[in-house]
C-alpha cells in the first residue's frame, strides 16, 4: 500500500478546510435567514390586534353562515371577487369560520405565517435560479437569503398580509413560487434527461398556474414570469434541439402571454357606464399607472410608514400623454423596456429587474378597470428587482466591495424592519390608525369614513356627524357619505326633524362620484326607518333617494348598483303586498346579474302567491342562466333542484289544506 506523500496530505487538508469553510458559511447563511424570519414575525406581531378593513367584510361575511361541510362548500364557491371566484383562497377562510365573530386576529396570524412561508419558498426559488446561472453554491445561498430577507421585511408588502382578504394575493403567490421552484428543479435535468425534464417543467407550469389562479387571477402571470427568466438570466439548454425548444416555449410560454394580451386588449374600449362610474377610460388608466409604478418603486426602496397603507389619496388622473409628469414617466418606462429587451443577454440582471417588474403588473396595473393604487399588487413584481440588486451586490468582484455590499444589505434590512414594525404597531391600533390616516390623507374618503366610525364609538354620534359634514361640505363629490350620517341621526336623534339633510341629499346625489357601497348605505338606512320612526324620513324617502342616485349618470347603467336598487324595490313591494311589482323588480335585478340568491327570492315570491306553474317555468329558464364555472354550475343546478322540490311541497300543501278544512267543516256541522 502506497503511503501518502506530504504534498498529498497538504492538498487533502486544504480541501477539507475549504469544504468545512463552505459548510460553515452555508450554516451561517441558514441561521441568519432563520433569524430574519423570526425577526419578521416579531415585527408583524403588533398588527395582530388590528381589525377587518375595506373589502374584508364584503367578501368574507358569508363565514357567519358556515356551520358544517355543506355550508363551507357553499361559501368556498360563492366568491364574486374575480372571474374564478377564487375558491382556494375562500376555502382557507372557511377553515377558520369559527373565528369570524372574534375579530381579525386569527386570520391575521395565518396571513403572516403564509408570508413567512412564502419567504422560504422565495429563497428556495432564487437559490435554484442563481445555481442555474452558474453561480457557486455559497454565493447562490447568500443571494437567495439576502433577497428573501429584504422581501419578507419590506414595508410596502405589509398590506398583503394585514388586509385580511388579501390572503388571496399571498396564497396565489405561494402557488406561483412553488411552481417556479418545481420548474427550475425539473429544468436542471434538461441536458441529461430532456424528455423527463420537459414533462416536469410543463406539469409545474400547468399545476402552478391553475392553483395560483384559483386563489387570484394574477396567477395567470406564472408562464409570463418564466418567459422573462428564459429570455434573460437562463441559457438555452444544450440537451434539447433548437426547434423542439422553440416549439415547447411557444406552447407553454408564448401562447399564454398572447392569450393574456388578447384579454387585456378586450379592455381597451370601456363601456360608457364603466367610464361614468370609474371616471377614466382605458388609455387614461394606463397613463396614470405609469406614474403609479414609479411611486411603488420609491416606496419599495424606502417604505416610510406614514406613506404606506390602504388609506391613500386617489392618484391624480393622467388625462393626456403630454402632461410633464406623465410624459416623463411613460418615456422612462418605454426606454427601460426597449433597453431591457434589446440588451437582455448582455445585461441579464438589468433586464430581469425591469421585465419581471412590468410583467408582474401586467394585469392589475394596465387597462383592467380596477382601482388605481394598491400596494399589495407589488407582492410578486418586486422579486425581480430584488434578485437583480442582491446578485449585483453579492457577486460584484473584490472583497472590499463585497463587504460594503453586505453592510448595505444589512442596513437596508434593519431600516425595513424598523419601518415594518412601526407600520404594524400603527395598524394594530385601529382607532389611532384611523385618525392618523385621516390627518395624513385628508382627501381620502375611506380614511375619513374610518375615523368617523371610531369617533361614533368613542366620542358619540355628534362628533362623527361633524366630521362627515365638514368633509362633504369641502368635497361635495363624496356627498353620499351623508347617507350613513342620516342613518346615525335616525338612530340617535329620531325625534329631530331631518328633512333638511334629506333635501341636501336630493340635491347632491345626482352629482356624486361612484361608490360600490352606496347601495349598502341605502339598505342600512331603509332597515333603520322600517324598524322605527324617524321624523322626516320614511321608506318612501329612502326610495326617492335611491332613485335620485339611480338617475346619476355614474350609476344609471352600473350593474351592481342596479342589482341592489332593484332588490330594495322588490323588498319594499313585498312588504306592501304588491306581488306583481315584487316579481317585476326581481326580474330586472336578475337581468343585471343572475344569482342563486335571486333565484330563491323569485321562487319564494311566486310560490308564496300560489303561482306554482310560473315558478316551475322560471326554474326551467334559470337552467340556461347558469355560470360558466363548472363547479358553480353544478351548485347552481343543485340549488334549482332544491327549489323544484320546495315548489312541489308547497303545491302539495296547498292541495291538501282545503280538503282538511272541508272535512273539519263537515265534522263540526
Amino acid at each position: 500500500m502506497t503511503r501518502p506523500t506530504s504534498f498529498s496530505i497538504f492538498l487533502n487538508s486544504m480541501g477539507s478546510f475549504v469544504t468545512n469553510t463552505r459548510v460553515r458559511q452555508n450554516r451561517l447563511v441558514l441561521i441568519g435567514f432563520c433569524a430574519v424570519l423570526a425577526f419578521a414575525w416579531f415585527c408583524y406581531q403588533p398588527a395582530i390586534s388590528g381589525d377587518f378593513q375595506l373589502d374584508d367584510y364584503f367578501n368574507l361575511r358569508g363565514l357567519a353562515k358556515v356551520e358544517d361541510a355543506r355550508s363551507a362548500i357553499n361559501f368556498t364557491f360563492s366568491g364574486i371577487a374575480g372571474p374564478t371566484g377564487r375558491p382556494l383562497a375562500l376555502a382557507s377562510f372557511a377553515l377558520q369560520a369559527e373565528y369570524w365573530d372574534q375579530g381579525a386576529a386569527a386570520y391575521l396570524k395565518v396571513n403572516i405565517l403564509i408570508h413567512l412561508l412564502n419567504a422560504v419558498l422565495l429563497a428556495l426559488f432564487l437559490y435554484q435560479l442563481a445555481l442555474q446561472r452558474g453561480v457557486p453554491r455559497n454565493d447562490a445561498a447568500i443571494v437567495a437569503a439576502a433577497a428573501a430577507s429584504l422581501w419578507v421585511l419590506m414595508p410596502l408588502l405589509a398590506t398583503a398580509s394585514l388586509l385580511v382578504v388579501q390572503r388571496m394575493t399571498t396564497l396565489s403567490a405561494l402557488f406561483m413560487l412553488l411552481g417556479l421552484s418545481a420548474y427550475l428543479f425539473a429544468r436542471a435535468n434538461l441536458d441529461d434527461k430532456p424528455k423527463r425534464a420537459l414533462a416536469g417543467m410543463s406539469a409545474s407550469l400547468i399545476a402552478g398556474t391553475v392553483l395560483a389562479t384559483l386563489c387570484k387571477e394574477s396567477g395567470l402571470l406564472l408562464p409570463v414570469l418564466v418567459l422573462v427568466l428564459e429570455a434573460t438570466v437562463l441559457d438555452r439548454p444544450n440537451g434539447v434541439k433548437a426547434r423542439y425548444w422553440r416549439a415547447w416555449q411557444s406552447v407553454f410560454l408564448v401562447l399564454p402571454l398572447a392569450l393574456l394580451l388578447a384579454y387585456l386588449a378586450s379592455w381597451l374600449d370601456y363601456s360608457d357606464a364603466l367610464v361614468a362610474s370609474r371616471d377614466f377610460n382605458a388609455w387614461e388608466r394606463l397613463l396614470t399607472e405609469t406614474r403609479v409604478l414609479w411611486i411603488y418603486l420609491s416606496k419599495a426602496l424606502v417604505g416610510i410608514p406614514s406613506q404606506l397603507g390602504v388609506y391613500q389619496d386617489v392618484p391624480t388622473l393622467s388625462r393626456s400623454l403630454f402632461s410633464p409628469a406623465t410624459f416623463l414617466a411613460c418615456f422612462a418606462w418605454l426606454a427601460l423596456l426597449v433597453a431591457s429587451i434589446v440588451w437582455r443577454r448582455r445585461y441579464p440582471l438589468f433586464a430581469v429587474a425591469v421585465l419581471w417588474f412590468l410583467a408582474g403588473h401586467l394585469i392589475e396595473s394596465t387597462v383592467v378597470s380596477l382601482e388605481l393604487y394598491f400596494e399589495h399588487r407589488n407582492y410578486i413584481p418586486v422579486i425581480g428587482p430584488l434578485f437583480a440588486l442582491c446578485s449585483y451586490l453579492v457577486l460584484h468582484p473584490g472583497p472590499r466591495r463585497r463587504r460594503i455590499a453586505g453592510m448595505l444589505v444589512f442596513v437596508l434590512a434593519i431600516v425595513n424592519a424598523w419601518f415594518l414594525y412601526s407600520f404594524s404597531s400603527l395598524s394594530g391600533n385601529p382607532s389611532l390608525a384611523a385618525r392618523h390616516w385621516a390627518a395624513t390623507y385628508p382627501g381620502s374618503q375611506r380614511a375619513v369614513s374610518e375615523m368617523a366610525r371610531f369617533q361614533l364609538i368613542e366620542e358619540g354620534p355628534a362628533r362623527a356627524l361633524q366630521t362627515i359634514d365638514t368633509f362633504v361640505t369641502e368635497r361635495p363629490e363624496f356627498a353620499y357619505m351623508r347617507l350613513p350620517a342620516l342613518n346615525l341621526l335616525c338612530q340617535y336623534a329620531a325625534d329631530h326633524d331631518h328633512r333638511q339633510v334629506v333635501e341636501q341629499l336630493e340635491r347632491e346625489l345626482s352629482k356624486v362620484d361612484f361608490t360600490y357601497t352606496a347601495a349598502l348605505m341605502l339598505f342600512e338606512l331603509y332597515n333603520t326607518v322600517s324598524g322605527s320612526t324617524c321624523k322626516g324620513v320614511n321608506r318612501e324617502t329612502v326610495v326617492s333617494l335611491a332613485t335620485t342616485l339611480h338617475d346619476n349618470p355614474r350609476y344609471t347603467n352600473e350593474p351592481l348598483y342596479n342589482l341592489s336598487y332593484q332588490k330594495m324595490l322588490a323588498a319594499i313591494a313585498r312588504q306592501q303586498g304588491d306581488h306583481d311589482a315584487e316579481v317585476d323588480h326581481l326580474r330586472q335585478a336578475i337581468r343585471h346579474r343572475p344569482s342563486s340568491y335571486l333565484n330563491v327570492m323569485m321562487v319564494m315570491a311566486m310560490g308564496g302567491a300560489g303561482k306554482f306553474d310560473a315558478a316551475r317555468n322560471f326554474i326551467d329558464d334559470a337552467e340556461d342562466r347558469g355560470p360558466a364555472n363548472p363547479v358553480k354550475a353544478v351548485m347552481w343546478r343543485r340549488d334549482l333542484d332544491n327549489l323544484r322540490e320546495h315548489i312541489r311541497k308547497l303545491e302539495q300543501n296547498a292541495e291538501t289544506q282545503p280538503r282538511g278544512q272541508n272535512a273539519l267543516k263537515r265534522e263540526t256541522g
